[in-house]
């Protein structure tokens, strides 16, 4: 099997117990409240965890290749089931509904403290009726923000208690080619680089 190489329609879905999931008092939640969408990646990050085996340590990167249609959305959960992520920043010239439906369910179960999201501004055009949605779920969650520019730069941070996650490569954060390539380190050197993008990029109003 190559890397993400996916059999999902024949994976069962994961029980909470597998995905690490639970609430304050410990006991598991539901999967009631997990969106199909996110179960699909969660199977992901299991056939991910067998060609990876583990997170990248410090200063350790990973170079990978897909050879079938991936989502980068699947490097979250996948870091999410190690790490709780304290911070994600994340720019792309495309996003889908779903993607961004799976973000914010993270979000209000614990799992992402703060989200910051870069799209390219030509979005608002392309699709606004994804922008609508966006604007007004990050409309109610203070520590949800979007930020516009002219940006074709596919970055995503990932910051937990002890690790500083980087993943950047060809990929959006909708439906991809087969083939596409990302690089996956633990690297804060390469984490304050890849920020500037979200704090010194020229931003436009939505």
């Amino acid at each position: 099997m190559g890397l993400f190489d996916y059999k999902d329609h024949l994976t069962p879905d994961p029980s909470p117990e597998e995905r690490g999931i639970g609430t304050d008092n410990g006991s598991v939640k539901s999967d009631l409240f997990v969106s199909k969408y996110l179960v699909k990646h969660y199977q992901k990050v299991s056939s991910l965890e067998n060609d990876l085996m583990r997170v990248p340590s410090e200063e350790e990167f990973f170079f990978l290749q897909s050879d079938t249609a991936f989502n980068a959305f699947t490097f979250i959960p996948f870091v999410a089931k190690h790490f709780p992520i304290k911070e994600l920043y994340a720019s792309t010239y495309s996003i889908g509904r779903k993607v961004i439906e799976a973000l914010v369910e993270m979000h209000d179960r614990g799992e992402i403290e703060q989200i910051t999201l870069l799209v390219s501004d030509s979005m608002i055009k392309r699709n606004p009726l994804v922008i609508d949605n966006l604007m007004a779920m990050a409309s109610s969650r203070p520590n949800l923000k979007v930020l516009y520019a002219w940006v074709h730069a596919k970055v995503c941070l990932m910051r937990t208690n002890d690790h500083h996650f980087v993943v950047e490569g060809s990929g959006n954060w909708s439906e991809n080619a087969h083939y596409e390539q990302y690089t996956f380190g633990n690297c804060k050197g390469l984490y304050d680089f890849r920020m500037k993008l979200f704090t010194e990029s020229k931003l436009k109003k939505y």
